[in-house]
């Protein structure tokens, strides 16, 4: 174990630095610092290789990098091409890739290749344990560069259609579990201090499954007596499936907090959480989240969530929210399959992109108010001062017709070119009588690369305008419904003021249509 409690800097001098540790813990006023030079070709590593004592941390909180109310930052070289499209289908067989913007990259880096196969019937009750599914993410490590062509290290094992991406995942800084240790880490930040991660390499972190929430309780214990407002605190239930132990994670921060530019890969349940924070979640990829890529879990977040890009292989309850919701009151949220999920409406989500294979979908809002109207927006730098410090349910909305996804943030310019069930998931957007716009959708183009499920999906709202979306389907003699409305409380969805373009798929419009 590293406790912090000044100042400590890691950085490369004249060779490449790695450091093993169980925890790394940043007491308060304390500095940490994980940096490598621009221009360096020197690199940092810092592998985590521990396992949870029950007894002495019944919350599990070790075991990873943790900054209570510490300052973390964590700094690599900047990556200026973060991903590229490839220019022909890379066939299986082959170790070459067309990709015009190869010049980026560099020998010895890797790319990710997503899933593009068509046709999965994810719509089944039993999938994927009744179609044979197999994963076809796979990573090529780059031998050779030569004009546009690449040469991978690795003979591709599957196919991966033209124009999709081709991630770049090396970083001069890297953060990820031992293959030896007994338990994956994480990187936590709570309280003040500072907290930024930027272009680093993040893998195997996050312990949390996507299996249901099982904390440990704390309760006091009762055989001792103590002073009003004290007691000594005794496990009364011991969980299995702790919340919170995320990849990276910023809880109740106090700070303006940055993520960008990196690199995550595969995690736990979910990959970039920010918990009643403000986080700015920026230009990063995330590969593999069992349950969501970026998570905004209470909404009461604002920071910006813009231009990632979001790489599903499938994993995830498959479930929706709606199950969990009201037995475990809110907590057990975005575990069904998700790249981008957001709890409320404060945050502008913009110029994401997401391919692969989610196991529900690529973007979604769940807003029903119950279990969090009384959190309160962290009144930290950066927060809209007509935000800050206020309980959600006394926010008073720019306009007269309610808060809408326009109000304060936005969904802009979002894309998802993938397999999934739903590609827009809509739930709980409540409007007033008056209403005639409802939460904007905005430049979105989503295309389904499976057999069937839903372009745009709601429940329990009745109002959206559509402004430029497009919404499109692959394969011949698909099933996918366009717009799928649910649970509207008797009432149609209506969509005015819509520019709206459906291709190539079954229905248009279904359900309270």
């Amino acid at each position: 174990k590293i406790i912090v409690e000044g100042s400590l800097t890691i950085r490369p001098v004249d060779a490449d630095v790695k450091i093993a540790a169980g925890t790394i813990i940043v007491e308060k006023g304390g500095t940490l610092n994980i940096l490598t030079e621009e221009n360096s070709e020197h690199t940092v590593t810092v592998e985590i290789n521990g396992a949870l004592d029950d007894q002495m941390d019944p919350e599990e909180m070790m075991v990873g990098i943790l900054a209570l109310e510490g300052s973390l930052t964590i700094s690599g070289n900047e990556v200026h091409t973060k991903m590229a499209p490839l220019s022909q289908t890379a066939t299986a067989g082959s170790n070459v890739l067309v990709i015009n913007e190869a010049a980026a990259f560099a020998v010895g880096g890797e790319l990710t290749l997503t899933d593009t196969q068509e046709g999965l019937n994810v719509g089944h009750w039993n999938f994927p344990a009744c179609c044979s599914y197999t994963d076809q993410t796979e990573t090529c490590t780059i031998a050779a560069i030569d004009g546009n062509q690449i040469t991978c290290e690795q003979t591709l094992m599957y196919d991966h259609a033209i124009s999709s991406n081709a991630a770049y995942i090396t970083r001069s800084v890297v953060i990820r579990t031992s293959e030896a240790s007994t338990d994956r880490g994480h990187i936590l930040h709570t309280g003040a201090g500072k907290f930024e991660v930027r272009n680093a390499r993040v893998e195997n972190l996050g312990r949390t499954s996507t299996d249901l929430i099982d904390s440990t309780v704390m309760a006091p214990d009762e055989d001792l007596n103590f002073p009003p407002g004290q007691a000594k605190m005794i496990v009364s239930h011991q969980g299995s499936n702790q919340i919170a132990r995320y990849a990276v994670h910023a809880h109740h921060s106090l700070v303006e907090a940055y993520f960008s530019g990196n690199a995550v890969l595969p995690v736990g349940r979910d990959g970039m959480v920010a918990h009643n924070s403000r986080v700015h979640i920026l230009d990063n990829i995330v590969v593999g989240a069992n349950g969501t890529g970026i998570f905004l879990e209470d909404g009461t977040e604002t920071g910006p969530v813009l231009n990632n890009y979001i790489i599903g292989r499938g994993g995830g309850s498959r479930g929706g929210d709606d199950g969990r919701f009201s037995s475990q009151s809110g907590t057990d949220m975005a575990h069904g399959g998700f790249g981008i999920w957001c709890r409320g409406k404060l945050a502008l989500v913009q110029g994401n992109h997401a391919e692969g294979h989610f196991g529900v979908s690529p973007f979604a809002f769940f807003v029903h108010p119950n279990f969090i109207s009384d959190k309160v927006i962290p009144d930290v730098e950066g927060t809209p001062a007509e935000l800050a410090g206020k309980k959600l349910k006394d926010i008073k909305p720019t306009h007269t017709n309610g808060l809408q996804l326009q109000s304060y943030g936005g969904f802009v310019n979002n894309s998802a070119v993938a397999t999934f069930q739903v590609g827009i998931d809509l739930s709980y957007f409540s409007v007033s009588a008056d209403d005639e716009v409802g939460s904007i959708i905005q430049d979105a183009f989503i295309k389904n690369l499976a057999l069937n499920g839903r372009g745009i999906s709601t429940t329990h709202s009745s109002l959206f305008t559509l402004n430029d979306v497009t919404i499109q389907g692959t394969v011949a003699e698909n099933t996918i419904t366009g717009i799928w409305c649910n649970n509207c409380n008797g009432c149609t969805l209506q969509t005015p003021n819509t520019t709206l373009v459906i291709e190539n798929v079954a229905v248009n419009r279904g359900g309270s249509c």
